[in-house]
């Protein structure tokens, strides 16, 4: 892409803010928007603005950074950055594309940069209707670039989301990122082979390994189930499939 990333950034400790600041600054191809000292002067940033990033701060007075995001109906890409990583669950939560912990180092928020940059140009050189396709043979291709990559069901351990894309981890340790929201893949892709369990997560069902009222483990990886998913995602995945005591 050519037009650089345009951006807004919310932080109510000065010396962050401006540490932050100077950090984007120096980056190639970007544009602050506005910088502010509070949630609500983003807010009212953004009835002027349309950036491509939200940068914020978790914790501000009267309203967070999390909160900001959940009040906004058109979200565009967010990077949250804390003094505390204890909160990377909830902002993953309102599909941030990355999270960063205090001190901000200049490499660091220049990954983050870079993966916002790889995300706005994977959605300007593709056309969304190309983006995903299901096949009936129990796989589907996702466009990369000037080709589609096939992806068998059985390769994919679970999905994630990122707004309007959505990163499939498989198996084999590689990662994909593809342009559709995870609304429109939860409607495409067979429930009998994946489920939601969460705002930003779809798991295969096959890969499940153990499950609780609030966790659902594949493997060693642990994912939180959402409050308004659990009661579907423990039915689904378990059932009447538990060994009981007594018969």
């Amino acid at each position: 892409m050519n037009q650089p990333i345009t951006y807004i950034l919310a932080d109510d400790d000065e010396l962050y803010r401006e540490l932050t600041l100077q950090h984007l600054q120096q980056l190639p191809f970007t544009e602050c928007l506005a910088v502010c000292d509070n949630a609500f002067s983003a807010l009212e940033q953004l009835k002027q603005h349309t950036p491509d990033l939200l940068v914020l701060d978790v914790e501000m007075p009267g309203l967070s950074g999390i909160q900001l995001a959940k009040s906004l109906k058109e979200l565009p890409m967010i990077i949250f950055i804390s003094s505390h990583p204890s909160y990377a669950v909830d902002a993953f939560e309102v599909d941030a594309i990355d999270y960063l912990v205090k001190p901000v180092a200049q490499e660091r928020l220049m990954r983050s940069i870079e993966k916002a940059r790889a995300l706005l140009a994977m959605k300007e050189n593709t056309p969304a209707a190309n983006a995903f396709e299901v096949k009936a043979d129990d796989s589907f291709f996702v466009r990369d670039k000037n080709r589609f990559i096939r992806i068998a069901y059985s390769d994919v351990l679970y999905i994630e989301s990122l707004g309007d894309f959505v990163t499939i981890f498989q198996q084999n340790g590689q990662k994909q990122v593809a342009l559709v929201s995870m609304k429109n893949l939860e409607q495409q892709l067979p429930a009998t082979h994946f489920l939601r369990i969460s705002r930003t997560h779809m798991v295969n069902t096959q890969k499940i390994t153990a499950i609780d009222s609030e966790t659902l483990f594949i493997l060693a990886i642990q994912l939180r189930i959402g409050k308004t998913f659990a009661e579907n995602v423990v039915q689904t995945v378990v059932g009447s499939n538990a060994i009981k005591r007594f018969i």
